[in-house]
């Protein structure tokens, strides 16, 4: 990820996305992803203007693309129940204690974030019911003047 910086009286860093709503999309790739697809693969492409994360896998039946901010439907209870109860992170980094929440706020705090950094909202696709695919949009760099 390119980080633009400038050191005015101290260095100000301006991510190109938001750390939490990255770590918390690769998390649900990992967690959700269908596994009876042995052949497919969990892919992340970086672009100069997006990161577009593809997970195998369509959609569970009762999930739509509309309503999976406001849903929670585990696809892998068990994976879901060990990342939330026994993989510890970094809390001061990401705000979380585990690897995933039970609460189900995942994607909604990943549109959130996301757009209050870049202005623009992720955007989930389904592509061809083999896979989904959510494309998070980078901060523009700012233009810093030269003396």
């Amino acid at each position: 990820m390119t980080t633009a910086a400038r050191k005015p009286l101290g260095r100000v860093d301006y991510p190109q996305y938001h750390l939490g709503a990255v770590f918390e999309a690769l998390v649900n790739a990992v967690a959700h992803r269908d596994y009876s697809l042995h052949a497919q693969r969990i892919r992340l492409f970086m672009f100069a203007d997006r990161l577009e994360i593809h997970s195998p896998g369509a959609l569970p039946n009762t999930l739509s693309l509309e309503s999976m901010s406001r849903l929670s439907v585990p696809r892998n209870e068990i994976l879901a129940s060990l990342f939330s109860r026994y993989y510890p992170v970094d809390e001061v980094d990401l705000g979380k204690s585990y690897l995933m929440d039970r609460r189900g706020f995942g994607v909604e705090m990943i549109l959130r974030e996301s757009e209050k950094l870049s202005g623009k909202l992720p955007q989930y696709e389904s592509v061809s019911d083999l896979e989904l695919c959510l494309t998070l949009y980078a901060q523009a760099l700012p233009t810093v003047a030269t003396p």
